[in-house]
């Protein structure tokens, strides 16, 4: 299956829950610095108020890194989880269900702010 083939229909109920969870982060992100709040450990904080153990978040994210929405990069002592351009569709179709719970509309780091493609 392609990135292209992926819908929020073939994410497991807790891919949906973290995935949320990571466009809640990222949409609190500035121009500036669009990843400032999506850290590996402030996800793991929020998502554990869905009931989730982190062994089952951490494993969620290996599937959403597998799967080519996310990816996780080390930036000094943070691990970072950033948005991939492949979960377009996918992040549309999630802000519009209760998983996603930020007031503020994600825009990916690339399609905003001057200079943007």
């Amino acid at each position: 299956m392609s990135f292209a083939e992926i819908t929020e229909k073939d994410l497991l109920a807790d891919e949906k829950k973290v995935f949320g969870r990571i466009i809640d982060m990222w949409s609190l992100g500035t121009t500036e610095d669009p990843y400032s709040s999506s850290t590996e450990s402030k996800v793991l904080k929020y998502a554990e108020k869905d009931g989730l153990s982190e062994e089952a978040i951490l494993e969620v994210l290996k599937s959403l890194e597998e799967k080519g929405l996310i990816h996780r990069e080390l930036e000094g002592k943070k691990t970072i989880i950033k948005y991939r351009a492949e979960a377009h569709h996918i992040v549309k179709e999630l802000q519009k269900t209760t998983y996603v719970n930020s007031r503020y509309k994600f825009t990916p780091p690339h399609h905003s702010g001057p200079g943007s493609k």
